[in-house]
This record gives C-alpha cells, structure tokens and sequence, in this order.
C-alpha cells in the first residue's frame, strides 16, 4: 500500500488532526449541545484526514477502503447535525429514544449498503481509479442507494438551517453573533457539496465538501474563542427566562419590544398579535408605566391589568440599559402582586368591619340596655304607675328582641371567625326548621297580618351545620318581616337539584335600590330600617354568607324597588 503525499492530501491530514484537537476541547466544556457538537467535529475530522489518505493513495483497494472509513463519519454526520440543532434550538423535548433512533435508522442503513456495494452495487454500481495531475482518484457512478442517502443529507441540513434561521430571528440581541456564525459555518460545506455534485470544481473527482467542513470547524473554532460559543448558549438563557414566574419584557430605545419571556407574553394575553417589534404605548399599560418609561430612570411601580380572570395587579420593576452611558432602552420585570392586593383588600375591610362592630356593641347595644335600667330604676323607686308601665312594655319587649338578636349574631359571627372552627355537617330537615323559626315571629307576623308560606316539602333534608342552618334561615325570615309592609306575602321554597337544594325566602315589602342590592354579602355592613321602624345591625348577611359558604354553598339576592325581594341560596343534598 503505496502513498503519494499531494497538496490536498496533506491540507486535509493537517487540518484533520487539527479538529480533532477541537474536538477534545469542545469535549472538556459542560453542555449537552456542546457534547453533541464535539461528535459532529468527530466525524468531520474523521472524513477530512481518511479524505486525505485517499487522496494520498495510489492502489485501487487503499483508496476503496479509505472511501469506506470515510463512510462511517459520512454516513452519520447528517443524523449527528440535526441533533445538534434540535438541542441548540431549545427542542430537547423531540429527542427522545425512539425519534433519535429514527434519526440513525436510514445513515446505518447507507453505512452497510456502501461497504457491500461490490455485491449488490446499489450504492456504486461501477469504481474505478484514474491518475489527474499525479492524483489517484476514484470514478464512481452512483447508485440508487447513493441518491436516497443524498436526498436525506440534504433534508437534514436544511431542516436545521431553518431551525439555526428561526432561532436567529428570535434570539436576544446579545447571542445574535453566536447564531450567525453558526448560520454562516453551516452554508460552506453545504455549499461546497453543491458545487462538487454539480461539477463545479477545481479538480474533477475532488468532493470539496470536507474542506467545507473544515472551514465550518475553523469558524466555530473562532467562536468558542471569540464569543465563547455555547459557554452561555441561548437555550440556557431562554429556559431560564421562560421558567420565571416574573414577566421579563425588553424595550429598545424607541420603545419597542425586543424581547419578553414566556410569562410576560400570558400577562399581555391577546392584547397585541405580535409582541416582539411592538411599539409598547400600543399594549394600553397602565398610564403610570408609561410616564415611568417616559423618565427613563430605574424604579419601582404598581399597575393594573384587565386580564381572563379580572383585574390583576403587577408591581414592575424598571431598570435603564446604559451602553457607554448612552440610552439604549430598558428591563422591565413583572411581579404577580394580585394575592397581596387582595389580602390588603380583605384587611381593610375587616378593619371596617371591626370599627362597625365596636360602634354596634357601644351604641346600639348599649342603649336599648341603658333605657331598660332606667326604666326599672324609676319603677322600683315609684316614679312610674303600673298602668304606664304596661304601656311601655310592647315597646321594652320589642328592644330586648333586638337586642337578643344582636348578641346572637355577634356571638356568632366572632366564632365564625376563630380559627380552627369544626363544621359539624348532618341531615337537617329544613320544613321543620322553619316551622320552629316561623313560631318565634309569630307575634309580629300578626302584628304585620303576613301571610307566610312554607311550601317546602316535609320530607326535604340538606347536609349542613344544623346550627349554622338555624341562624342562616332566621336572619333571611327576619329581613323578609322586617322589610314587609302590612298585608304582605312571604314565600319559602325550595328546588332539589343533582347535587345541591336551592332555597328561596321571596317577600312582597320595600325591595331594594340597585346600588344597595350590590353592598350585601360585602364585608362593607350598612343597614336600613324596617316598615315598623324595626332596627338592625348590618351583621345577618354577612352571616348568611359565611355560613352558606363554609357549607359548600353559594347565597345570591334578587330585589326591585317598591316590589319585593328574594334571597336564594343553596346546600348540598343530604
């Protein structure tokens, strides 16, 4: 086996051994792209020095059996590329077993059909060795095969220049150099495999692809030194960006959006089609983002937004990008604050609702007490006769009951709200309950001449609290008497679903005005007086709600203004 060492062989030898050496460099560094490109060095290695010892040979077996080694890199550098692309471009999640097998299917395949190619020629069907300019080359004619394997060679480079294309247009600005310089070390060697199949060539018989190849090593070569290629590969950056909970949103100096990560693109929802590019005044931000962009000073700010769910709050946090103190735009990051916003809510509400409570325990509890030991002191020192004690008395009766009533209702609403409360879910019959409740108004009931009619069925059951049934039925039947007028109607119903029994008190008295029909339920208590003047305390739907709720149920209120109203709730079935 003799050689004769020519130009091309020893450009190739030299240039061969010269990306090993990258190879092993590329394999010292972290990365799985950087392991998958150090395989790709491999193979272009191993094709430009076996090139190279074909190109020095000069018996027909040494140059077949170089072309054959060759084979081995050649055959998988097509299924080694792609999946290297495939991790560069963030798309790990394809490569799994079964397709990265898929991927080497067809090159194994083309590897095992050229080195039996003497027997079925479906890759050569004819070699033989010329001598050009002192060269021993072979002339081959293609097979079948050799087509199928170049059809795939191409699919798989272009596939991944898209891929290398797409990435280009997206990327941050930053990695932009990193991306083009991959863009451009991919089109030499397909170029030069172009021009060799299309006999565009400086030597006839000479593929220039594996020169190509060399470039492309040299190239990056330049990056990992340059850029430092792949020490902080765009992949890295995005999945680090796109696995934030906070919004990242980058503008340029004319304000327009160059980048945004995954979180924000779900915070600007729909409000633009396309957000990269975008002028960001178009989003329709809050007004206060915009004069705070307007300064162009670091910061800190809280916005709003209208979003799938409501309004939800974002504290942002802005920050100048200065390049040589020069004004380049700005990182704005998004943070979540809608929980925090609506606990703020929440406590101030109850702060509210605590200055109510002591305002209830110190007048109108107080008072209808006081005016009771009055009464009693003048009646033990013989101020008042027997006969004006009986006048006064309906009405002494009438204040203790709503005095009763509200120490009811402030026992209960302050264990409602103790931690660790135990509901206490059983079957409670609810036609007897109200029985029972209905018997306790009976005195205003006649005094108003209602007609109250329970029309659920006796045989009705829900499971819930039995106590927090009892309170929640009595607060709803003494809003419906108390805003009744004389002659008026109540109704008690009730509908058996599939799952939960919507009960319903409908009252024919005062109904409400719009805007109060929104304040019920609300943590802000008001409260009216009734159509005999009847007091209250503001704290019995409050109480509606939190029991019904605690019980796995919803409460709702249906009111017209001089027509009536009706309260609607639901339990589950029993």
């Amino acid at each position: 086996m003799g050689f004769e060492f020519n130009t091309y062989a020893i450009l190739l030898l030299i240039a061969g051994l010269f990306t090993y050496c990258m190879a092993v460099i590329v394999f010292k560094r972290q990365g799985k792209s950087i392991y998958s490109f150090g395989y790709i060095m491999v193979a272009i290695a191993t094709w430009a020095f076996f090139y190279g010892m074909e190109l020095a040979g000069t018996t027909k077996e040494s140059l077949i059996l170089f072309n054959r080694i060759e084979y081995l890199s050649i055959g998988l550098l097509p299924a080694l590329w792609i999946v290297f692309i495939l991790k560069y471009a963030g798309k790990d999640s394809w490569l799994n077993t079964k397709t990265i097998a898929a991927f080497f299917i067809l090159p194994v395949i083309s590897i095992i059909v050229e080195w039996t190619t003497d027997i079925h020629h479906l890759f050569y069907t004819h070699v033989e060795v010329y001598v050009a300019n002192g060269i021993h080359l072979l002339k081959i004619e293609r097979g079948p095969w050799y087509v199928v394997h170049l059809v795939y060679f191409y699919i798989m480079l272009i596939w991944g220049v898209y891929f290398i294309i797409q990435k280009f247009r997206s990327v941050d600005p930053i990695y932009r150099k990193q991306n083009l310089l991959i863009l451009i070390a991919t089109f030499i060697p397909w170029l030069a495999n172009v021009l060799y199949h299309a006999g565009i060539n400086f030597q006839k018989d000479i593929d220039l692809t594996p020169f190509g190849f060399i470039v492309t090593a040299i190239v990056i070569g330049y990056g990992l030194l340059r850029f430092s290629l792949f020490d902080i590969v765009p992949v890295a950056r995005e999945k680090v960006m796109d696995a934030m909970q906070e919004g990242v949103l980058v503008i340029d100096a004319k304000g327009r959006i160059v980048d945004a990560n995954a979180r924000m693109k779900d915070i600007i929802g729909n409000r633009v089609h396309k957000l990269i590019g975008t002028d960001i005044t178009t989003i329709h931000f809050d007004d206060k983002l915009c004069e705070a962009l307007n300064k162009r000073t670091s910061g800190k700010i809280e916005i709003s937004l209208l979003g799938s769910s409501g309004i939800q709050y974002y504290a942002v946090t802005l920050t100048p990008l200065l390049e040589k103190d020069i004004y380049t735009g700005q990182f704005l990051l998004f943070r979540d604050v809608t929980d925090r916003h609506k606990s703020e809510e929440r406590l101030q509400g109850l702060n509210q609702l605590k200055d109510r409570l002591f305002s209830v325990i110190a007048h109108d509890l107080r008072s209808p007490l006081n005016t009771l030991l009055g009464i009693l002191s003048m009646v033990n020192e013989g101020h008042v006769t027997e006969q004006e004690l009986k006048t006064v008395l309906p009405e002494i009766s009438k204040n203790l009951g709503y005095t009763s009533t509200l120490v009811n209702n402030l026992l209960q609403w302050t264990k409602s709200q103790l931690q660790g409360q135990v509901i206490q879910p059983v079957n409670v019959d609810v036609y007897y309950q109200l029985q029972d409740i209905i018997a306790l108004f009976e005195n205003v009931i006649k005094e108003k001449q209602l007609k109250v009619r329970n029309s659920i069925d006796s045989s009705l059951q829900v499971f819930a609290d039995n106590d927090m049934v009892m309170a929640l039925l009595r607060n709803l039947l003494s809003n419906a008497i108390k805003f009744s007028r004389y002659g008026g109607e109540i109704w008690i119903t009730a509908t058996k679903g599939e799952t939960h029994t919507i009960i319903s008190i409908r009252d024919t008295g005062v109904g409400m005005h719009p805007e109060d029909l929104k304040k019920l339920f609300g943590l802000e208590t008001f409260t009216t007086r009734g159509t005999l003047d009847e007091k209250g305390t503001g704290l019995g739907l409050l109480l509606c709600k939190e029991f019904v709720e605690k019980n796995g149920g919803t409460i709702w209120a249906e009111s017209e203004y001089d027509v009536g109203s009706k309260f609607c709730f639901t339990l589950p079935n029993a």
